[in-house]
């Protein structure tokens, strides 16, 4: 099977959009047009068209309030709308269940919706500037920001993403003697830091440190520096202590952001709002078209959402055909916030291009996300029904496609959505940790044909919270504010908390995965973590990913997990293992071919929450085509597989003799498993064209294990292929 590679940009939307009729092509509908050069005071129609999409939609909601009887298209030819505020459709706007309203792109034109304010009347500074390092002289630019555009945190020009202004690395230090030994919250605020490293900055407000743990980041405000104690405090707490990762740290896990005196490259760009100067070193030549971001979120489907019952009221049967989304701003943490897992992501927060906040059967179908701060769609609290289909996502500075429904209790009505053939990719620009596909506490979804690849991080995550969560009430920003106590009550045991876990019953399948896990560690290609039971992974491609330090695996059961079901993947190339395996979860009739030789399938400690009890691993293939491999790691040692299931595996390391009871096996049955595994060559078609067909001679088909057909994989016609 050949590499593929996929046409981005607007022709994703073009090629999705060219399916539709002209308007006018005799489908019974009522029409309204909108254009950059129309005007709102006109009717609207194709030759007078509106001048906003604001326009269209009122107009469309006094149709819909004397009763719908036809389906509804607002035309929206191509150009640039630039969104003062962010445009919000209510349950008054919705379709009904026969007619629908669709805001959809002319075909063959490309409207690009964008809050980016263009930034003028740049200059060459008069004289030096004090802090600017010697790179820059001569090269910076300056400007005027206008006192409406307020703060920004993000900037784009022609190619995109522009990277602020980052300091050298540095290792975090350790509080001096018993400094904050007794203080939880000092860990959390409280930052030391090597002569240099940070400064007391006139404009310190503007200035931000960036905190990298294994699994996360922090971006946070400075309220002081001390620079004689050598240590800051940080406006909002940290997710963890502000200290080194472990005790042997040797590379830097923290810089400082947006300070003049590290403006040294090109590319890079200040902001200082106390003097409203904004410092810039172009890609190339002189600034042009550089935009500053002045919303974190551009649409925004709200329904009336009840919070503490039943009477949720979604928007319902709205449309989004052929759209470009771009230039939002990223999130900035408030107190306030509520965090889920490791803070990857807050509940409940307006920092996407299209958010769907209170949504059923609405659908966003062949757009472009792209240069943006946050995320690209987020589908939170009520959820239902919904479909994203054909979408081009790219550069985020935070994730994809997020699914946040409410924390756990018994309400459960984020489910039954599609995420289909969408082509995520270079996302999590500024969040490493941030995902191409976040689902928490959201169900029943289905998740098929996606392309993701090129991302920090996870590709695919599914999570919720963890049992330690549920023993007592707790105040961290972390998943603690999430918890639904009235409806939780006294349950505290796993079986008892499962129900409330609705991350469930997902199926993951027929999705591509490639140049993933490239900035952070302790992570995997597919995650799933705390979620609840049911989920089915099956039948997609995980390859070449080439991870930039150590992480757990490309496809991961991590802590407080079971239930989940990996079937007929195929892992192909990796410096990461296979698996990295906790709790009683099964694997399945799976390929795993050339990865990290000692890490084929890690089984991790045994404690609550991993122990790997009732574990089925039955009908795999473990390959190594170039030499020795360990194909099972344990933590504690092989006496934890003895209650588990593990038969009819086939395995193999090419170009080594080890005979046909290699020592692993004999160790493995001494455990009571592995009696009908077998070792021996597993005959594949052509690996190095990746055909991973198994010859008809092959051992395995003996052994039941099934042919896996991966031409269905990935993304479908829609996206055209060369």
């Amino acid at each position: 099977m050949d590499r593929r590679s996929f046409l981005t940009g607007s022709l994703a939307a073009a090629t999705a959009t060219s399916r539709l009729a002209w308007p006018g092509s005799g489908a019974r509908a009522t029409e309204y047009f909108v254009s950059p050069t129309g005007r709102d005071e006109n009717p609207g129609t194709k030759t007078k068209p509106f001048a906003t999409i604001q326009r269209a939609r009122d107009e469309v909601r006094k149709l819909i309030a004397k009763g719908l009887k036809t389906d509804v298209n607002v035309w929206i030819r191509g150009g640039v709308y630039t969104l003062p505020d962010t445009v919000v459709f209510g349950p008054e706007d919705s379709g009904s269940d026969r007619c629908s309203i669709t805001y959809q792109a002319v075909p063959g034109e490309d409207p690009i919706f964008s809050s980016g304010v263009e930034i003028v009347g740049w200059r060459k500074p008069e004289t030096m500037l004090r802090d600017l390092p010697v790179p820059a002289e001569g090269n910076v630019w300056m400007a005027d920001v206008p006192e409406s555009l307020g703060s920004f945190r993000t900037l784009y020009d022609q190619k995109g993403h522009l990277e602020r202004a980052r300091g050298n690395g540095f290792v975090p230090g350790d509080a001096p003697g018993s400094a904050d030994r007794n203080d939880r919250m000092g860990r959390l605020h409280n930052l030391y830091f090597p002569p240099g490293a940070l400064r007391n900055w006139s404009n310190l407000n503007d200035v931000e440190i960036v905190i990298r743990y294994s699994s996360t980041m922090n971006i946070l405000g400075l309220e002081t520096v001390d620079e004689t104690a050598g240590v800051a405090r940080t406006r909002l707490p940290g997710t963890y202590a502000l200290r080194k990762l472990d005790r042997q740290q040797r590379n830097p896990s923290a810089w400082v952001e947006n300070v003049l005196e590290v403006l040294d490259h090109p590319g890079a760009w200040v902001l200082n709002t106390q003097t409203r100067k904004l410092y810039l070193w172009p890609r190339t030549g002189e600034p042009e078209g550089i935009l500053a971001p002045r919303l974190s979120e551009l649409i925004r489907v709200e329904g009336r959402n009840d919070a503490g019952g039943p009477g949720d009221v979604p928007v319902r049967n709205l449309v989004f055909r052929g759209l470009t989304f771009a230039h939002a701003d990223r999130d900035l943490w408030s107190a306030d916030d509520i965090g889920i897992q490791h803070d990857w992501e807050m509940f409940d927060k307006p920092d996407a291009l299209l958010r769907l906040r209170g949504a059923e059967t609405c659908k966003v179908e062949g757009c472009t996300f792209r240069d943006s701060g946050g995320n690209a769609i987020r589908l939170d609290l009520y959820a239902r029904g919904n479909r994203l289909e054909g979408n081009e996502i790219r550069g985020m500075g935070q994730g994809g496609v997020t699914l946040i429904g409410y924390g756990p209790g018994v309400k459960n009505v984020n489910r039954r959505n599609e995420i289909l053939n969408n082509h995520i990719h270079h996302c999590g620009l500024i969040y490493w940790h941030s995902v191409g596909m976040m689902m928490w506490q959201s169900g029943e979804n289905h998740v098929a044909h996606n392309y993701i690849h090129d991302m920090p991080r996870h590709a695919i995550s599914l999570s919720g919270v963890r049992v330690p969560y549920f023993e007592q009430p707790c105040d961290n920003r972390e998943i603690c504010k999430s918890l639904r106590w009235p409806e939780i009550g006294k349950r505290k045991s796993w079986d008892e908390i499962m129900p409330l876990l609705h991350t469930k019953n997902n199926l993951v399948e027929l999705n591509e995965i490639d140049h993933v896990l490239q900035r952070l560690g302790d992570g995997a290609g597919i995650n799933v973590t705390g979620a609840g039971e049911g989920n089915l992974i099956r039948r997609n491609y995980l390859h070449d990913i080439y991870a930039n330090e150590w992480v757990s695996g490309c496809l991961r059961t991590d802590d407080w997990q079971r239930g989940t079901t990996w079937e007929e993947n195929v892992i192909y190339r990796s410096n990461a293992g296979a698996w990295e395996h906790k709790g009683g979860n099964n694997v399945i009739n799976n390929y795993a071919i050339d990865v990290l030789p000692r890490g084929y399938f890690r089984i991790f400690r045994n404690g609550p929450g991993e122990r790997i009890d009732g574990t089925v691993i039955e009908r795999n293939i473990f390959y190594s085509p170039n030499g020795a491999a360990v194909f099972y790691t344990f933590a504690v040692g092989p006496e934890q597989v003895a209650k588990s299931r593990i038969e009819g595996n086939l395995y193999y390391c090419g170009k080594v003799d080890e005979g046909s009871r290699p020592k692993f096996l004999e160790v493995l049955r001494q455990q009571g498993v592995a009696k009908s595994d077998v070792y021996a060559d597993p005959m594949f078609v052509a690996l190095k064209h990746r055909d991973f067909r198994l010859k008809p001679e092959s051992p395995a088909f003996k052994m039941g294990i099934k042919q896996i057909d991966l031409n269905g994989v990935g993304l479908t016609e829609m996206f055209k292929k060369t």
